[in-house]
C-alpha cells in the first residue's frame, strides 16, 4: 500500500499550485505559462483555473495513495 510516484508528484504539484494560488508569490504568479494565461484569460479565471487544477491534483493523488 505504498503511493506510487505518480501520486507523490501530484500530491507535490497540487500543493504548490494551491499554494501559488493562495499565497501569490512572485516567482509562481509572474513568470511562464502563467503569465500568458493570465494575459489570455484574466487574473480571476486564471486564479479559478490554477485553484481548481490544484484541488483536483491534490485530489487524485490522495485517492490514488488510499488504493
Amino acid at each position: 500500500m505504498t503511493p506510487d510516484i505518480l501520486d507523490i508528484l501530484l500530491l507535490l504539484f497540487g500543493g504548490y499550485y494551491l499554494f501559488g494560488v493562495i499565497f501569490k508569490p512572485a516567482i509562481f504568479w509572474e513568470r511562464g505559462r502563467i503569465l500568458r494565461t493570465r494575459d489570455i484569460i484574466g487574473d480571476q479565471k486564471t486564479l479559478i483555473l490554477y485553484g481548481g487544477l490544484a484541488v483536483f491534483m491534490l485530489g487524485v493523488g490522495i485517492w490514488g495513495s488510499f488504493q
